[in-house]
């Protein structure tokens, strides 16, 4: 591949005093135009940011600060050294066969980057412009968290330093190998897991960071999540009168005021006093949902007063989510409960209490829920019998069928067998 490199220093004036400027350097890319900088800066000498010179010691034909100039050695040295750099970035860019670019060439020069820059490297700078995008803390705290598995992996290969774009769908296998038999993750999780490494060389190709994305068609397929089931009332009943050891009764009240407000793990977390409100002569729970900036209002309900009573206000001893969730899988088992119960459960469970036994209408729902649109309670909502029943015009059912009207003579019921 024949790449193209147009290297030019110039003098740019200064906006105090036009008799002073620094030596600034632009390259033309492939017809791409950038300017990298104050030469001051590209060569790595660790001098200032910006050194003046006076304008009339600047010679523009040769590129260089003209002798009688104090500042023309040091100048001139930087000149050279960033030269010197750019040609040799342009060695290896036609030695590796790579087509060059202007962001890459200032990602490399000026931002400390690599031509060929590795996965560490891309997972510090994914992470570097999530921060300047304002992320949320507890979003980039979950990226560290995917990523560390990933570099564990490639300490144990030694291949830390190793370009992002030697990735290949063979080191890709292998690392979904290493998370199952090393980290001890499900291969659901680990395919997850290996989403996350494609996720971020997509978007270094999209930016420019790397050439080629060498996963672009490996294609991960990820087992859907089986749906959460909630809980009747009858075994949250079970749950709350269950005879546990005080560490999981704690637990277990936790997830029973959750299943009576709907709550999020983390905004039952960040619960407090100041969370009660008076609105239209009751109290109900009022706040922003963490994960939406939603506002719900939840009504007290009597069970939530008990909870609120034996723990002495709104602040539930909530665990780490890391073991609230195997604590209430510990709990549900010794109940004889086989459902599938993670904390958000009990989001699931206040949901199918609104609409079923409370029989509250969908936008009442919504508001309880802390939900923007009625399509999102669409994965929440399941009505079920009992609520058909209540609806359904009483004067159209029967009794009992097989007593019948007066005046009106039973059919009995046919068996119908299916043909062998």
């Amino acid at each position: 591949m024949v790449n193209y490199l147009h290297i030019n220093f110039y003098l740019r004036k200064s906006t105090r005093t036009s008799a002073y400027g620094a030596v600034y350097v632009r390259v033309t890319v492939n017809r791409s135009r950038i300017t990298l900088g104050a030469v001051t800066v590209i060569s790595g000498l660790d001098l200032p940011k910006s050194i003046m010179i006076l304008c009339v010691n600047w010679d523009q034909t040769k590129q260089r600060v003209k002798p009688a100039d104090p500042q023309a050695t040091l100048i001139n040295k930087a000149i050279t050294e960033s030269e010197q750099k750019l040609r040799k970035l342009y060695a290896q860019h036609e030695g590796f066969d790579v087509r060059m670019t202007s962001k890459g060439v200032k990602s490399c020069v000026r931002e400390g980057g690599k031509m060929r820059p590795s996965l560490p490297d891309l997972l510090a700078m994914f992470l570097a412009e999530r921060t300047a995008l304002q992320t949320r803390t507890s979003t980039l705290d979950t990226y560290r968290f995917k990523f560390r598995p990933l570099l564990a992996f490639l300490k144990q290969e030694g291949t830390t330093d190793q370009a992002a774009e030697d990735f290949t769908p063979g080191t890709l296998k292998r690392y979904r190998a290493f998370l199952i038999t090393k980290r001890g993750n499900g291969e659901r999780s680990a395919d997850k897991t290996c989403q996350v490494v494609k996720t971020v060389l997509l978007w270094a190709a999209e930016n420019e960071h790397i050439q080629k994305n060498p996963l672009l068609n490996v294609r991960i397929r990820v087992d859907k999540t089986p749906n959460l089931e909630c809980l009747s009332q009858e075994e949250l009943a079970l749950v709350r009168d269950a005879k546990l050891i005080p560490a999981l009764r704690s637990v277990a009240d936790c997830f029973d005021f959750a299943c009576h407000t709907g709550l999020a793990y983390q905004d039952m977390k960040a619960l407090t006093p100041a969370s009660i409100r008076l609105v239209e002569g009751s109290h109900c729970i009022v706040g922003k949902r963490l994960k939406t900036g939603t506002e719900y209002c939840i009504p007290i309900s009597r069970r939530v007063w008990e909870l609120m009573d034996k723990y002495k206000g709104i602040v539930m001893p909530l665990p780490k989510l890391g073991d609230y969730n195997p604590l209430l899988r510990q709990i549900m088992l010794s109940l004889g409960i086989e459902k599938r119960i993670t904390s958000h459960t009990a989001r699931k469970t206040f949901a199918d209490w609104c609409i079923n036994e409370l029989q509250l209408s969908e936008e009442a729902t919504i508001v309880a829920m802390g939900q923007k649109a009625a399509k999102e309670l669409t994965p929440y909502r399941k009505t079920r019998p009992k609520r058909l029943l209540s609806e359904f015009p009483a004067e159209l059912l029967q009794a009992n069928p097989m007593e019948p009207a007066q005046g009106q003579k039973v059919t009995p019921f046919l068996h119908i067998y299916k043909a062998s």
